[in-house]
């Protein structure tokens, strides 16, 4: 008598344990929905899922060096700037990093040329990128080049068009750095980028674009992108900004 007592309590204990577990899963699984949680700290529902990784942002500048020669044993650096685009990709921007700007530059300036030289490969030496990403400054591509690439501009300028005039009038020994002159150097680094943009697009914007595309004969390098896709923009841009410089022009 007493083993069918026990069997009754355990077939009722078992079907109330099944029907509760059979209502539990309804709820959890109702509609083919998601199991969601109420999360305090959110005020809603948080999904109990595995969500797709957010791709990195596109970092939109770019680190332009300039140097004296690409081809020296011990190449010097001339200037450092970061640029972004504006306004949708008609307008440029561009920021000064070398000769610097700051109470401290010249020191700045000392600890980032004395760490500057070419790698094996003709890429900035690490150190010096080193430097520049302490500094809190980012970028994703990094465009070399040196005065030949600037001295060929011109010339295929002036091929181009009978009346062009040419570039800057220091010409290019006045963008050569010095630290007696550091900050006039800047500004004739600013001014001759600034004259660049007055003339856009260029006359003669094929041709530049095929010695781009070519690397300027070994005087021009570029890094974290290809030269296409860097070019391509550049057919948009209208006008330049300097929004941390007042540049001495009508």
């Amino acid at each position: 008598m007493k083993s069918k007592l026990l069997l009754v309590i355990f077939f009722v204990c078992f079907s109330l344990f099944l029907f509760l577990g059979i209502r539990a899963s309804q709820v959890v699984f109702d509609g083919d929905q998601p199991y969601t949680v109420n999360d305090p700290s959110t005020n809603g529902p948080v999904l109990v899922q595995e969500q797709a990784a957010e791709p990195a942002p596109v970092d939109p500048f770019t680190l332009i060096i300039l140097i004296d020669d690409m081809e020296a044993l011990n190449p010097l650096l001339e200037g450092v700037w970061l640029h972004r685009a504006t306004d949708g990709g008609v307008g440029a921007m561009f920021f000064p990093i070398f000769p610097s700007q700051a109470d401290d530059g010249l020191e700045r300036d000392l600890n980032l040329r004395g760490a500057f030289w070419l790698e094996d490969n003709k890429q900035p030496s690490q150190q010096s990128l080193t430097i520049l990403s302490d500094r809190n400054l980012y970028w994703h591509q990094v465009l070399m080049l040196d005065h030949a690439v600037l001295n060929d501009i011109g010339l295929v300028l002036a091929a181009m068009d009978p009346a062009y005039q040419p570039l800057n009038s220091v010409g290019l020994a006045g963008l050569s750095y010095s630290v007696e002159n550091r900050l006039n150097v800047q500004t004739n680094q600013a001014l001759y980028i600034y004259d660049l943009c007055q003339i856009l697009p260029f006359p003669s914007q094929n041709d530049l674009l095929q010695r781009f595309l070519e690397g300027f004969a070994g005087h021009l390098q570029l890094s974290g992108t290809n030269p296409l896709d860097f070019s391509r923009p550049w057919s948009k841009v209208s006008y330049c900004l300097f929004p941390t410089m007042t540049l001495p022009v009508e």
